[in-house]
């Protein structure tokens, strides 16, 4: 059986509710698609060979973990820049 929600028929708060219901997992899934993103181009970057021991080698793991870590620096770089031109307006 297909049944739809009627929104209009919510109360205030049922709708308040549905909304941040919504929006948190609209922010899992952005969150989740970065962490993919990010994991796809680190790995693409770093591991050369195959994983045969179960464990990256010395300079895949160095090379992995620099690599998040640039990522993370940069995205805060431009969130903190993004901030700065909105302070600005």
């Amino acid at each position: 059986m297909d049944q739809q929600l009627d929104v209009s028929k919510l109360s205030e708060a049922d709708k308040k509710e549905l909304t941040q219901i919504l929006t948190s997992e609209a922010q899992k899934s952005t969150i989740q698609q970065t962490v993919h993103h990010l994991s796809d181009i680190c790995w693409k970057k770093c591991i050369t060979g195959s994983i045969s021991s179960g464990r990256l080698d010395q300079a895949e793991d160095t090379c992995a973990q620099n690599c998040v870590e640039r990522w993370m620096d940069t995205n805060f770089a431009v969130l903190k820049h993004l901030e700065t031109l909105r302070g600005g307006q």
